[in-house]
This record gives C-alpha cells, structure tokens and sequence, in this order.
C-alpha cells in the first residue's frame, strides 16, 4: 500500500498564510483554518462552563408541604407531629 500523502512544508511559502492558532500554513481566505476558528470561538463559552461547575452547588429548596427537624435537620410532612429522629413539633 503506498502512502499518497503530501509532506507537510517545513517553510511557509511567501504566498501563504500561517494559522494564527495551530501555526501551521492555511489554504482559507481568511488565514484561519476553519476547524480553528470553531475552537477559538468557544474557548469563551468553555471556560464559563468549566466555573459554573465549579460553582458551589445550590441550597435544596424546601417544598410547601415540609418542615425541617430541628435536631436531624431531615424535612418531614407538615402533618407529622414527631420526626423519625424522635423530636416532636409543637405548636407547628
């Protein structure tokens, strides 16, 4: 099998263009090879995905119909009257 590939040039030709972000000679119009420009353009748009990861996670909203045990800090109905901790609401 022989292999049909081009060697890539080791010096620009005057006439080309040299990427700006892979470095290498670009054969577009514009002097940036378009797979590059789509990988500079969501370097962005990366980089705040990547800090809302990290992000400290959200406070789990408590529902209408829960209470919060003072003692376990579990959320139980409204109707319980003692929690399975064994705290008893009153006055609730």
């Amino acid at each position: 099998m022989s292999d049909n590939k081009r060697p890539t040039p080791l010096i620009a030709e005057p006439g080309k263009k040299i990427c700006p972000v892979c470095g290498k000679p670009s054969y577009s119009p514009g002097g940036v090879h378009p797979q590059c420009a789509v990988r500079q353009a969501d370097a962005s748009r990366q980089e705040q995905r990547k800090a809302v990861k990290k992000a400290p996670a959200k406070k789990p909203r408590q529902h209408s119909r829960e209470k919060k045990c003072p003692k376990c800090g579990a959320h139980v109905h409204v109707r319980r009257k003692a929690c399975d901790c064994g705290h008893e609401f009153r006055g609730y």
